[in-house]
């Protein structure tokens, strides 16, 4: 499904999505399953507009993933964590 940029009331990033640069600022994109605000076909739309961003779907989980499930949502963020404190 592509993304619906149109539909997004917050803010047009597109013009500069594409200049983030991972190497001084790493961007991991964490979504979940069902998340109705930002699907996870969205988020990869965003991943494949930035070089070396990292996208990560989380199964079973949605829009509020620490609030649904803490534990499940741990285990997807502690390894994102891990990769930030040592990097390479």
């Amino acid at each position: 499904m592509p993304c619906h940029w149109t539909d997004k009331v917050d803010g047009d990033l597109r013009q500069r999505i594409a200049g983030i640069d991972t190497r001084r600022c790493p961007l991991f994109l964490l979504t979940g399953e069902y998340d109705y605000s930002c699907s996870p076909a969205e988020t990869e739309e965003v991943a494949s507009m930035v070089p070396g961003a990292t996208c990560i779907i989380m199964p079973g989980l949605g829009h509020f993933p620490m609030s649904e499930d803490p534990d499940r949502f741990l285990r997807h963020l502690r390894p994102v964590l891990d990769r930030i404190q040592n990097p390479g």
